[in-house]
Parts: structure tokens; C-alpha cells; sequence
């Protein structure tokens, strides 16, 4: 299932230059996850060898991408 991608998560993802396939990659094969400390899931992926952070709404599906990193 495709993700949502909120205003802020594509801004970024403009900026830094991370691709949809980067932010799904690591949806689905996280090598870490968690929950911050306000409870958002987390989940951080190397897809190509480049670390991408992805932060998630709490209780969404299709996931709700907050916002994207590097």
C-alpha cells in the first residue's frame, strides 16, 4: 500500500533529494525502527546505501508520512 505524503515530507524530500522509492524502501525493510518520544513511529533505512529517516502519523494506513530526512 502506497504511503501519504504530508505538504512538509515532499517539501523535504525536494530538498534533500530523496526519492519515493528511497522512503517506501525503508518503510519495508527498515534497519531500525521506534517510536520518538512523542510516540510518532520511526524508521530508519539504507536503501542504496544512503540513510534515510522516515517519520510516520501513529495509527494510519496507508502509513502517513510526516516528514523525511537524511
Amino acid at each position: 500500500m502506497k504511503p501519504i505524503y504530508s505538504r512538509h515530507a515532499r517539501d523535504r524530500m525536494v530538498q534533500r533529494r530523496i526519492t519515493e522509492f528511497e522512503v517506501e524502501n525503508t518503510l519495508a525493510e527498515p534497519s531500525i525502527s521506534y517510536r520518538d518520544p512523542d510516540g510518532k513511529p520511526t524508521f530508519i533505512g539504507y536503501p542504496d546505501g544512503r540513510r534515510i529517516k522516515v517519520v510516520v502519523a501513529p495509527h494510519t494506513n496507508p502509513p502517513f508520512i510526516i516528514t523525511v530526512a537524511d
